[in-house]
């Protein structure tokens, strides 16, 4: 009798130190908390469209005050100020030729639209320019 009692608690124990360990290592799920962040993820899904991308891209070269955030951000970051100074350097008073070769460089258009994506006022702004 005692033991099936020892081995009852033993097994009892071992049932609760598992689902225990088990419970905090699942992973937690972010789910949007208010009307804004639902827009803004919709936003990120409409922005992530190849219509939408096209649009951007082509906002950016028309459009001078994203286009002088796009070059900026890209003039700053480390991993492409080189490409992209030099890009100025060649035509410092022409920017839309500078966000012309941005635009042709898969990297540095990566990166500006990641940037626009990232940031909600200018995802905000990108989205209502290209009249989604």
């Amino acid at each position: 009798m005692k033991k099936l009692l020892f081995s009852s608690v033993v097994l009892l124990l071992f049932f609760v130190g598992t689902t225990t360990v088990n419970a905090q290592s699942i992973p937690k799920v972010k789910v949007p908390t208010s009307s804004s962040d639902v827009q803004m993820e919709q936003m990120k899904a409409l922005f992530d469209t190849p219509e939408a991308q096209a649009k951007v891209k082509d906002m950016l070269l028309n459009n001078p005050e994203m286009r002088q955030k796009a070059i900026d951000y890209l003039k700053n970051n480390p991993e492409t100020k080189e490409k992209v100074v030099e890009a100025i350097k060649k035509n410092p008073n022409a920017m839309d030729k500078v966000m012309k070769y941005i635009k042709d460089n898969p990297e540095l258009i990566k990166k500006a639209m990641d940037y626009i994506k990232s940031n909600p006022e200018l995802l905000k702004k990108a989205m209502s320019l290209i009249g989604m």
